[in-house]
């Protein structure tokens, strides 16, 4: 059973794992993640069994940093660059609505590996640029989405 996150805003700061001395691969599987730590939210879908679990996590660049060159290795394919330009149209208009700025966001960097996605958007603000990545994948308990955002 999946349990709610201790707190929406965790602030997750390590930059990987160890295994006896060594670096391990950082997980981009969205449904492990919320399994190990997780949710923040959970609705159930329009056709009322659907569950959509999703997860936020606050890190530290140096995490980013390894995230997204996760992702820049893995394979690319038209559909699902198409995917993240919805995404990115959705957190465009989260930025216009809870923010209040207009930016426009950008599509860095995507790729897919079974059956999860992963997308890297990124934006300017007042000379800043931010990192938004994000990962979802369909399975037979629901659809699983993490966002990690600086």
């Amino acid at each position: 059973m999946l349990g709610t996150a201790e707190s929406a805003h965790r602030d997750h700061t390590a930059t990987g794992c160890t295994f006896a001395g060594h670096l391990c691969r950082p997980s981009l599987d969205p449904e492990q993640h919320i399994r190990t730590n997780g949710y923040q939210s959970v609705r159930t879908g329009d056709d009322g069994k659907t569950r959509f679990y999703s997860f936020t996590e606050h890190a530290r660049s140096s995490r980013i940093a390894i995230l997204e060159a996760e992702i820049a290795r893995l394979p690319k394919q038209a559909e699902i660059l198409q995917a993240c330009n919805i995404l990115r149209g959705g957190i465009t208009a989260t930025l216009i609505q809870e923010r209040h700025i207009a930016v426009d966001v950008a599509v860095t960097n995507y790729g897919y590996s079974g059956s999860t996605v992963a997308c890297v958007l990124k934006y300017m603000h007042q000379n800043e640029v931010s990192t938004q990545l994000v990962y979802y994948k369909k399975a037979a308990g629901g659809m699983y989405t993490v966002f990690v955002t600086d």
